[in-house]
């Protein structure tokens, strides 16, 4: 008996994301093929983000976008909100343009740049800022500081890795 594929439970816009990431990385490395079967896991995190975040007008920076988890589904799910990724790499940034083009997401913005140089030229602080397997959560709250305002919220999904490593942070703001 034929093995039947999984069905997939995402709409058809975050679907076609999931065929783009998998067409453009198989030629240009910029998320692990390892990783594929963690892929669907790593979209529906970024979905639950979006939901706790809002479908409402408002700034959200995503730092160190990457392959576009979780930009890409943030300006899929919230189509109020207005999105920076901001990524240094241009083979990724490549990709975010290329997928923000073929789904029409007029609401995301796409800035090739070091995130420590981006935090000199910013001119609107961001309500909320995010970043997924972007760095160490001490880190994150460190470039996060550069970038908030009165009010900011960080909301970075991490790892049962990570969550164990914030255990032994010295910073009791953590």
């Amino acid at each position: 008996m034929p093995h039947s594929p999984k069905p997939n439970p995402f709409n058809p816009r975050i679907q076609r994301y999931i065929s783009l990431l998998k067409t453009y990385n198989a030629t240009t490395n910029i998320y692990s093929q390892k990783a594929y079967d963690q892929l669907d896991f790593h979209v529906q995190d970024c979905i639950n983000l979006a939901e706790m975040i809002g479908n409402r007008e408002q700034q959200v920076l995503d730092m160190g976008s990457g392959s576009g988890l979780p930009s890409i589904i943030l300006a899929i799910m919230n189509p109020l909100n207005h999105i920076t990724a901001v990524e240094s790499k241009q083979r990724k940034t490549r990709f975010l343009h290329e997928a923000r083009d073929d789904l029409g997401l007029d609401n995301l913005t796409i800035v090739t740049e070091d995130l420590n140089v981006y935090a000199r030229q910013i001119k609107t602080r961001p309500e909320i800022i995010t970043a997924k397997a972007f760095a160490p959560y001490p880190k994150v709250v460190d470039y996060a500081k550069r970038f908030s305002k009165k009010g900011s919220c960080l909301y970075v999904p991490i790892s049962r890795t990570q969550k164990e490593s914030l255990s032994n942070a010295d910073d009791p703001n953590i």
